[in-house]
Protein backbone atom coordinates (compact mmCIF):
# COMPACT_ATOMS: atom_id res chain seq x y z
CA UNK A 1 0.00 0.00 0.00
CA UNK A 2 1.17 3.34 -0.72
CA UNK A 3 2.06 5.52 2.18
CA UNK A 4 0.12 8.60 3.51
CA UNK A 5 1.15 11.45 5.83
CA UNK A 6 -0.96 11.90 9.12
CA UNK A 7 -3.52 13.62 6.64
CA UNK A 8 -3.92 10.67 5.09
CA UNK A 9 -2.87 11.77 1.66
CA UNK A 10 -0.12 9.94 -0.21
CA UNK A 11 3.28 10.77 0.96
CA UNK A 12 5.36 13.26 -1.65
CA UNK A 13 7.96 10.17 -2.24
CA UNK A 14 5.05 8.29 -3.91
CA UNK A 15 4.50 10.85 -6.40
CA UNK A 16 8.52 10.97 -7.01
CA UNK A 17 8.50 7.18 -7.41
CA UNK A 18 5.14 7.37 -9.76
CA UNK A 19 6.88 10.01 -12.07
CA UNK A 20 10.36 8.50 -12.32
CA UNK A 21 8.77 4.66 -13.14
CA UNK A 22 6.45 6.65 -15.44
CA UNK A 23 9.55 8.40 -17.04
CA UNK A 24 11.48 5.10 -17.45
CA UNK A 25 8.88 3.17 -19.01
CA UNK A 26 8.35 5.41 -21.53
CA UNK A 27 11.99 6.18 -22.22
CA UNK A 28 11.88 2.22 -22.67
CA UNK A 29 8.95 2.33 -25.11
CA UNK A 30 10.69 5.29 -27.29
CA UNK A 31 13.98 3.14 -27.42
CA UNK A 32 12.19 0.05 -28.70
CA UNK A 33 10.02 1.71 -30.96
CA UNK A 34 13.10 3.61 -32.41
CA UNK A 35 15.13 0.25 -32.80
CA UNK A 36 12.59 -1.65 -34.88
CA UNK A 37 11.37 1.21 -37.12
CA UNK A 38 15.19 1.80 -37.93
CA UNK A 39 16.04 -1.67 -38.32
CA UNK A 40 16.50 -2.00 -42.67
CA UNK A 41 17.06 -5.34 -43.72
CA UNK A 42 20.69 -5.29 -45.47
CA UNK A 43 22.77 -8.02 -47.40
CA UNK A 44 25.59 -6.03 -46.85
CA UNK A 45 26.24 -4.90 -43.49
CA UNK A 46 28.86 -2.32 -43.88
CA UNK A 47 27.86 -0.60 -47.29
CA UNK A 48 24.42 -1.09 -46.34
CA UNK A 49 23.53 2.66 -47.50
CA UNK A 50 27.13 3.67 -49.21
CA UNK A 51 26.40 0.88 -51.78
CA UNK A 52 23.74 2.31 -53.21
CA UNK A 53 25.48 4.69 -55.57
CA UNK A 54 28.48 4.12 -58.06
CA UNK A 55 31.77 3.57 -57.97
CA UNK A 56 34.35 2.39 -59.34
CA UNK A 57 37.78 1.67 -58.05
CA UNK A 58 39.94 0.14 -60.85
CA UNK A 59 43.05 0.06 -58.78
CA UNK A 60 42.04 -1.97 -55.79
CA UNK A 61 42.32 -5.42 -54.62
CA UNK A 62 38.68 -7.25 -52.87
CA UNK A 63 38.66 -10.12 -50.46
CA UNK A 64 36.13 -12.73 -50.03
CA UNK A 65 36.57 -15.85 -47.59
CA UNK A 66 39.94 -14.71 -46.88
CA UNK A 67 41.15 -14.63 -50.01
CA UNK A 68 42.08 -12.01 -52.18
CA UNK A 69 40.22 -11.77 -55.58
CA UNK A 70 41.25 -9.20 -58.58
CA UNK A 71 38.04 -7.27 -59.41
CA UNK A 72 37.17 -6.61 -63.36
CA UNK A 73 38.01 -3.39 -64.97
CA UNK A 74 35.20 -1.11 -65.22
CA UNK A 75 35.40 1.17 -68.66
CA UNK A 76 32.17 3.09 -68.10
CA UNK A 77 32.02 5.10 -71.39
CA UNK A 78 32.35 1.60 -73.40
CA UNK A 79 29.66 -0.15 -70.73
CA UNK A 80 27.27 2.77 -70.80
CA UNK A 81 27.78 3.00 -75.05
CA UNK A 82 26.40 -0.13 -75.70
CA UNK A 83 23.58 -0.98 -74.26
CA UNK A 84 21.70 -3.28 -76.78
CA UNK A 85 20.91 -6.47 -76.29
CA UNK A 86 21.30 -8.57 -79.79
CA UNK A 87 17.27 -9.11 -80.80
CA UNK A 88 15.88 -7.96 -77.96
CA UNK A 89 14.03 -5.26 -79.73
CA UNK A 90 12.80 -7.51 -82.49
CA UNK A 91 10.55 -8.84 -78.76
CA UNK A 92 7.08 -7.39 -77.52
CA UNK A 93 5.71 -8.00 -74.05
CA UNK A 94 5.86 -6.80 -70.57
CA UNK A 95 9.48 -7.95 -68.74
CA UNK A 96 9.80 -10.04 -65.89
CA UNK A 97 12.56 -11.71 -64.00
CA UNK A 98 11.65 -14.69 -61.59
CA UNK A 99 14.34 -15.86 -59.47
CA UNK A 100 14.09 -19.57 -58.15
CA UNK A 101 16.06 -20.46 -54.89
CA UNK A 102 14.55 -24.31 -55.19
CA UNK A 103 17.10 -24.30 -58.48
CA UNK A 104 19.09 -21.53 -58.19
CA UNK A 105 18.23 -21.02 -61.24
CA UNK A 106 17.12 -16.94 -63.13
CA UNK A 107 14.20 -16.75 -65.82
CA UNK A 108 13.60 -13.70 -67.41
CA UNK A 109 10.48 -13.40 -69.85
CA UNK A 110 9.39 -10.57 -72.16
CA UNK A 111 5.61 -11.41 -72.95
CA UNK A 112 5.41 -14.99 -73.28
CA UNK A 113 9.48 -15.53 -74.92
CA UNK A 114 11.89 -16.43 -72.57
CA UNK A 115 14.76 -14.03 -72.82
CA UNK A 116 17.28 -15.86 -70.61
CA UNK A 117 17.72 -18.85 -68.47
CA UNK A 118 20.53 -19.11 -66.21
CA UNK A 119 22.48 -20.09 -62.81
CA UNK A 120 22.81 -17.94 -60.35
CA UNK A 121 23.47 -18.24 -56.39
CA UNK A 122 21.43 -16.41 -54.09
CA UNK A 123 21.84 -16.38 -49.88
CA UNK A 124 23.93 -18.42 -47.80
CA UNK A 125 24.91 -16.66 -44.74
CA UNK A 126 21.61 -14.20 -45.30
CA UNK A 127 18.39 -15.13 -47.11
CA UNK A 128 17.22 -13.65 -49.98
CA UNK A 129 14.33 -12.46 -49.75
CA UNK A 130 11.39 -13.79 -51.04
CA UNK A 131 8.56 -11.74 -52.91
CA UNK A 132 7.41 -9.80 -55.50
CA UNK A 133 9.56 -6.16 -56.22
CA UNK A 134 10.35 -4.13 -58.75
CA UNK A 135 14.23 -2.53 -59.79
CA UNK A 136 14.57 0.35 -58.20
CA UNK A 137 18.48 1.16 -59.28
CA UNK A 138 20.63 0.07 -61.53
CA UNK A 139 24.33 0.86 -60.98
CA UNK A 140 26.97 -0.34 -63.52
CA UNK A 141 29.45 -0.89 -60.76
CA UNK A 142 29.62 -0.41 -57.21
CA UNK A 143 31.39 -1.55 -53.76
CA UNK A 144 29.74 -4.30 -51.50
CA UNK A 145 31.30 -5.21 -48.17
CA UNK A 146 30.22 -6.69 -44.52
CA UNK A 147 30.14 -10.06 -42.75
CA UNK A 148 32.49 -10.98 -39.40
CA UNK A 149 35.70 -13.14 -38.99
CA UNK A 150 36.12 -15.52 -41.58
CA UNK A 151 32.73 -14.65 -44.05
CA UNK A 152 33.96 -11.11 -44.02
CA UNK A 153 34.02 -9.90 -47.41
CA UNK A 154 35.00 -6.37 -49.45
CA UNK A 155 34.71 -5.80 -53.16
CA UNK A 156 35.05 -3.22 -54.92
CA UNK A 157 33.67 -2.95 -59.06
CA UNK A 158 30.91 -5.02 -58.42
CA UNK A 159 29.31 -5.19 -62.05
CA UNK A 160 26.08 -4.56 -63.92
CA UNK A 161 23.82 -4.14 -60.01
CA UNK A 162 20.21 -4.23 -60.64
CA UNK A 163 18.78 -3.25 -57.19
CA UNK A 164 15.08 -4.76 -56.31
CA UNK A 165 14.53 -4.43 -52.20
CA UNK A 166 16.61 -2.18 -50.34
CA UNK A 167 20.33 -3.18 -50.52
CA UNK A 168 20.09 -6.24 -52.34
CA UNK A 169 19.97 -6.57 -56.13
CA UNK A 170 20.76 -9.04 -59.28
CA UNK A 171 24.65 -8.54 -60.01
CA UNK A 172 27.52 -9.94 -61.49
CA UNK A 173 30.19 -12.01 -59.44
CA UNK A 174 33.86 -12.19 -60.03
CA UNK A 175 34.86 -13.37 -56.40
CA UNK A 176 33.57 -17.52 -57.11
CA UNK A 177 32.13 -19.66 -59.87
CA UNK A 178 29.82 -21.68 -57.95
CA UNK A 179 27.16 -20.45 -59.70
CA UNK A 180 24.01 -23.07 -58.99
CA UNK A 181 24.63 -22.86 -55.39
CA UNK A 182 24.02 -20.30 -52.66
CA UNK A 183 26.91 -18.40 -52.12
CA UNK A 184 26.19 -14.73 -51.50
CA UNK A 185 25.36 -12.45 -48.46
CA UNK A 186 21.25 -11.91 -49.79
CA UNK A 187 21.89 -10.78 -53.53
CA UNK A 188 21.30 -12.58 -56.39
CA UNK A 189 24.84 -13.69 -57.82
CA UNK A 190 25.62 -14.24 -61.70
CA UNK A 191 27.88 -14.82 -64.26
CA UNK A 192 29.02 -10.99 -65.60
CA UNK A 193 28.40 -11.68 -68.85
CA UNK A 194 24.75 -13.05 -68.09
CA UNK A 195 24.64 -10.08 -65.61
CA UNK A 196 25.74 -7.85 -68.29
CA UNK A 197 22.68 -8.64 -70.75
CA UNK A 198 20.42 -8.80 -67.90
CA UNK A 199 20.98 -5.59 -67.00
CA UNK A 200 21.20 -3.83 -70.77
CA UNK A 201 17.95 -6.03 -70.78
CA UNK A 202 16.00 -4.81 -67.77
CA UNK A 203 14.54 -1.47 -67.57
CA UNK A 204 14.71 0.48 -64.37
CA UNK A 205 12.18 2.82 -63.08
CA UNK A 206 10.79 5.94 -64.92
CA UNK A 207 8.82 8.85 -64.32
CA UNK A 208 5.73 6.82 -65.09
CA UNK A 209 6.68 3.63 -64.46
CA UNK A 210 8.40 1.19 -62.13
CA UNK A 211 11.18 -0.63 -62.94
CA UNK A 212 10.73 -4.33 -63.93
CA UNK A 213 9.26 -6.42 -61.61
CA UNK A 214 11.62 -9.33 -59.94
CA UNK A 215 9.72 -11.96 -58.12
CA UNK A 216 12.00 -13.86 -55.64
CA UNK A 217 10.15 -17.62 -55.70
CA UNK A 218 10.78 -20.70 -53.37
CA UNK A 219 9.71 -22.34 -56.55
CA UNK A 220 9.19 -21.75 -60.06
CA UNK A 221 7.53 -23.14 -62.56
CA UNK A 222 7.43 -22.07 -65.88
CA UNK A 223 6.49 -20.12 -67.63
CA UNK A 224 5.00 -17.91 -64.47
CA UNK A 225 4.24 -19.62 -61.13
CA UNK A 226 6.13 -18.40 -58.47
CA UNK A 227 5.43 -20.54 -55.40
CA UNK A 228 6.42 -18.06 -52.38
CA UNK A 229 6.66 -18.94 -48.66
CA UNK A 230 5.74 -16.14 -46.24
CA UNK A 231 6.96 -13.50 -48.99
CA UNK A 232 8.02 -10.02 -47.72
CA UNK A 233 5.18 -7.45 -48.11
Amino acid sequence: MAKKNSNGKKSVWYYIKVYFTSLFVSLIIITVGTFLTSQTPCANSKTCESDLKVSINNNSIGTFEGQKVIPPKIDLYNTISNPVVLGASTISGEKHIYVDLNSQELYAYQGSKLFMETPISSGKWNPTPVGNFNIWEKLVSTRMAGGEGADAYDLPNVPYVMYFYHDFGLHGAYWHNNFGHEMSHGCVNMRIVDAKDLYNWADGPTKDQKGTPVSVCNKFVAPNKCIQDNPVD
